[in-house]
């Protein structure tokens, strides 16, 4: 039997970079939704969120 503690996944030198290419980008995404916030307040403060299930069309 295989001790999931003792399992490591070996990773290639191409997915580090990869991996630390989407970091990056997932950092600039949220800089840009923090300044999107900033800039544009919610219209709409007082409404609920959707529905996590989506929209009855879906």
């Amino acid at each position: 039997m295989v001790d999931e503690n003792e399992v490591r996944e070996v990773e290639m030198p191409e997915q580090g970079e990869r991996l630390a290419e989407v970091r990056q980008e997932i950092a600039e995404a949220k800089a840009d939704a923090a300044d999107l916030r900033d800039t544009n307040p919610d219209p709409f403060p007082e409404s609920e969120p959707p529905e996590e299930d989506g929209t009855p069309a879906n």
